[in-house]
């Protein structure tokens, strides 16, 4: 099964609470009323395996693990508050690893006014991590991937394309930014928001998809591609928008801003690193459309390829650059 169908065979075991206030797929984290405050909750295994994360540099590492973790608390508008972690390692790891892991976790714990109340450990042949974070959503009203009827843009945060890059070339996982400062200002004004853990046209796609009444035009030559993406993808022989469809995120933070409010947000937005890359609009029959250079746009009809529906990596690899070809190589209908 693919993972939509397996979340979907989880979710038909058991009841949901009525305090949980988010339906399956609607929102980063999980929101539950509790003492009268909604609060996000949110858990992430990560693993060398599935995450392509390296671990050359254990604090690096540490740092990525947690923003990661983080991550959905901010796509949700939720105030990041406590966190717990279970951590399996080898037997033979050192202390050094150990250190320097945590030092990474607590670097970000400390930026994020997060504190760390506990967790697990266990011995595996190679690391896995495990995150658990709360946060309490200010002001009551949380964001989800849920947009009202109406013009929007479409922004995100920082670069993308870096972890991709490294995942598909075999390199050292670029170090993952803390949109903390940016998620208090993307609180005060956007509508809907989703992080790009799993890439940044699956995150268009999960949006566009909970949205059918509305059109999702992506501007392609606005979005901002990490430095020096597009020279290593021409040196490998690929093209660059790859790098965008395949599922090694960057954790930033895509997010929906009402057209009615673009003119007073657009300074804070900017400021805070943020750039609008598309717009979200009602339609009759919604979509989602890449739009290039020169206006013309073409649809997507299909999701990104899921790594865990593939045969192998290397087969998974292949069909990315299958889509990229399909959607953005030489020769594609553009009209």
């Amino acid at each position: 099964m693919d993972e939509r169908r397996t979340i979907e065979t989880i979710l038909s075991c058991f009841p949901r609470s009525g305090r949980q206030e988010n339906a399956p797929f609607e929102c980063d984290c999980e929101l539950v009323r509790l003492g009268g405050e909604l609060w996000g909750m949110t858990v992430d295994e990560f693993s060398p395996g599935e995450d392509l994360f390296t671990s050359d540099d254990p604090e690096a590492l540490g740092a990525n693990l947690a923003t990661a973790t983080l991550s959905d608390l901010f796509a949700a508008g939720a105030v990041p508050g406590f966190f717990m972690h279970a951590l399996c390692l080898p037997r033979e790891t050192g202390s050094e690893f150990v250190t320097g892991l945590c030092r990474g976790i607590g670097s970000v714990l400390e930026a994020a006014d997060c504190t760390l109340c506990g967790g697990d450990i266990g011995a595996a042949p190679t690391w896995r991590f495990t995150g658990v974070a709360l946060g309490r959503v200010d002001g009551g009203s949380a964001l989800t991937h849920v947009l009202p009827r109406g013009p929007h843009g479409l922004w995100v945060t920082g670069c993308l394309g870096d972890a991709n890059l490294a995942a598909l070339r075999g390199l050292p996982t670029p170090r993952f930014e803390l949109r903390n400062e940016a998620a208090r200002v993307i609180r005060r004004h956007a509508t809907a928001c989703i992080d790009t853990s799993s890439g940044f046209l699956e995150a268009v796609w999960l949006l566009h998809r909970v949205n059918g009444q509305l059109r999702f035009e992506i501007d392609l030559p606005r979005v901002p591609l990490a430095p020096g993406l597009r020279e290593a993808a021409a040196s490998a022989g690929f093209l660059p928008e790859a790098a965008l469809l395949g599922a090694a995120g960057e954790y930033e933070l895509l997010f929906a801003v009402p057209e009615s409010a673009a003119g007073s947000a657009g300074n804070d937005l900017t400021a805070a690193g943020a750039v609008r890359i598309g717009d979200a609009v009602p339609a009759d029959a919604g979509g989602l459309f890449l739009r290039r250079d020169g206006g013309s746009v073409s649809p997507m009809i299909a999701p990104p390829p899921c790594p865990r529906g593939a045969a192998s990596h290397d087969a998974y690899v292949a069909s990315v650059m299958r889509m990229a070809q399909a959607l953005f190589g030489p020769g594609r209908d553009r009209g």
